[in-house]
């Protein structure tokens, strides 16, 4: 393979397979092993590797989201890999970009030549918006602010691409670890001050799948994760989840091999769900780090402490489940101050930081 910058790119449509194995399963074996290695290097501590047989279920179902995925070739061999994740729900007219290229081929175009190809993907599927999520290891030296005025990321070697690309940063997002190896008195106490808030309210769980008499509360909760949650000048489509979308996503979850637990606050009064957040793992060996994604408390039922609520007493479930899981890793908006103040005070630090982006075709 050429080693300068006159190397030959191109891409490859990746085939997604119908089981590993087959002839038609190396390229996407390689794309995920690729992912593993740029994940490394770009995420750090935050890195969670995956293998091809735990991917495999989220390109095999694209009920809702459509995954268009390509291999980057240097002279025929693999460098990298290109995402474009367009929504399959009626009207939507954004779509996710993803580019990540093995770092000793950092600026010599491949990145450019794959954010090309995915543009014109995208005006064909008549997309007017893209976003994009990047990943940055803190470093001294000169910044780039979001446009929100809250948190920025080093002008490193993406955030360059990113903007040399065309987009702006919209938002940042602080990455946050919390130590599960040390105690959680701190845990008990935000605890019991949030139950004595949260009168009127009672706290509820489950594992995956969700229960069927919760799937309807808790796709409302996610449809309102576009709507309610910080989002500076993002263009986003406004989310549709039903029953039958959660039982997707679960069934997909655990095809993967995830384990997950949501926990949720119940209002008494209509026994509405108001708020959740979902803690999850990859794989059998339960040393790994967890995952906390989605956390939300609908804008109506705000001033209760049930953020504090759902967090604290999920976690401690979560630390009787997973005991050997040494910490808990999760992003948060830089101006989500409600819910950063929550993590603070419950013991978490910041070990990274990630960008937001966006740009109009």
């Amino acid at each position: 393979m050429t080693t300068g910058p006159e190397a030959t790119i191109t891409l490859r449509p990746i085939v997604v397979p119908a089981d590993l194995g087959g002839p038609d399963s190396a390229d996407f074996s390689v794309m995920v092993d690729l992912r593993n290695r740029i994940n490394r290097v770009v995420r750090g501590e935050q890195a969670v590797a995956a293998t091809p047989a735990q991917t495999l279920p989220a390109f095999q179902d694209q009920a809702d989201e459509a995954i268009h995925a390509f291999l980057v070739l240097a002279d025929g061999e693999p460098i990298g890999r290109g995402m474009l994740y367009i929504p399959a729900q009626e009207g939507s007219r954004g779509a996710d970009v993803r580019i990540e290229i093995l770092p000793e081929w950092w600026g010599r175009g491949a990145g450019r030549h794959t954010f090309d190809h995915l543009v014109a993907l995208a005006r064909d599927q008549r997309r007017t918006v893209l976003h994009g999520w990047t990943d940055h290891q803190e470093r001294s030296g000169r910044r780039l602010t979001a446009r929100t005025g809250w948190g920025s990321v080093p002008e490193d070697h993406i955030a360059a691409a990113m903007t040399a690309f065309g987009f702006s940063l919209e938002q940042v997002y602080r990455a946050s670890a919390l130590d599960l190896t040390q105690p959680l008195e701190r845990i008990d106490e935000i605890l019991a001050a949030a139950q004595r808030a949260a009168s009127g309210y009672r706290y509820v769980s489950w594992s995956l799948p969700t229960p069927p008499e919760w799937r309807e509360g808790y796709a409302w909760m996610k449809s309102r994760m576009s709507t309610d949650s910080p989002a500076g000048d993002m263009d986003f489509d406004e989310q549709i989840w039903d029953a039958d979308r959660v039982a997707r996503m679960d069934d997909r979850l655990v095809a993967q091999g995830y384990t997950g637990v949501i926990g949720a606050a119940q209002h008494i009064g209509t026994g509405e769900l108001v708020a959740y957040t979902e803690l999850y793992m990859i794989g059998e060996d339960h040393s790994r780090p967890t995952s906390q994604n989605d956390t939300l408390v609908l804008k109506e039922h705000r001033g209760h402490r049930l953020g504090a609520l759902v967090k604290a007493e999920t976690l401690k479930i979560w630390r009787e489940r997973m005991p050997t899981s040494p910490k808990v890793l999760t992003n948060n908006a830089e101006e989500n101050r409600p819910m950063l103040s929550i993590n603070e005070a419950m013991g978490f630090v910041p070990i990274a930081y990630a960008g937001m982006w966006q740009m109009s075709l």
